[in-house]
């Protein structure tokens, strides 16, 4: 079972980076929420979504995406807190003129900060059947975070039709690499997919 602590955690990493995109067209979705307060009183944030389509033998879960500002993929009948493996993609606005590399290179210096004794390692591409540029993947082992012992973290581009740039960050976590091997599958053809 995934730490909802560890999780957030990790996800605080990544989130400090999601500068990045290019454009192509997708079916982003915008949201603005209540996020937190300040002297004046509460604010509103935006977070965004693609058009999900699940792989065959997997599920959305919608109340676990709803609570962590993302969108999670599970096995039917697993949810967020039992499943061995999941998958959950974050979507980010793009910081203008930064490429995917000055993404990726600072999204790893943000995670190696909090997790020294990680491993990254390269993986290469996941081409893309709707003929937008690949995914870039990477395999995370993360000795000191049992709940997160290892993870693919795969990064692309896109666009929405108001032509707003974003990076798409595509997790796949959990608490062992057998839990992963099973998934891989289903995930790379949710890359392809997306």
């Amino acid at each position: 079972m995934l730490n909802h602590n560890h999780f957030r955690a990790a996800l605080a990493a990544f989130s400090i980076a999601t500068l990045a995109a290019s454009p192509a067209h997708a079916e982003v979705k915008k949201f603005m929420s209540m996020c937190g307060g300040s002297p004046q009183g509460l604010q509103l944030c935006p977070h965004y979504q693609v058009a999900l389509h699940a792989p065959d033998g997997w599920q959305e879960d919608e109340a676990a995406g709803k609570k962590n500002r993302l969108q999670i993929v599970v096995p039917k009948g697993k949810t967020f807190g039992d499943a061995p493996a999941l998958i959950y993609f974050k979507v980010s606005l793009r910081q203008k003129d930064r490429s995917i590399e000055d993404f990726i290179k600072l999204s790893h210096e943000h995670w190696m900060k909090s997790v020294p004794d990680a491993k990254i390692v390269r993986l290469g591409e996941v081409e893309r059947t709707n003929g937008k540029p690949a995914f870039m993947s990477y395999r995370f082992d993360n000795p000191s975070k049992p709940q997160q012992a290892a993870e693919i973290v795969s990064y692309g581009f896109d666009a929405d039709t108001d032509g707003n740039d974003f990076v798409l960050m595509v997790v796949m976590t959990g608490h062992e690499k057998k839990a992963l091997d099973q998934a891989d599958q289903p995930y790379k053809a949710l890359l392809r997919a997306h």
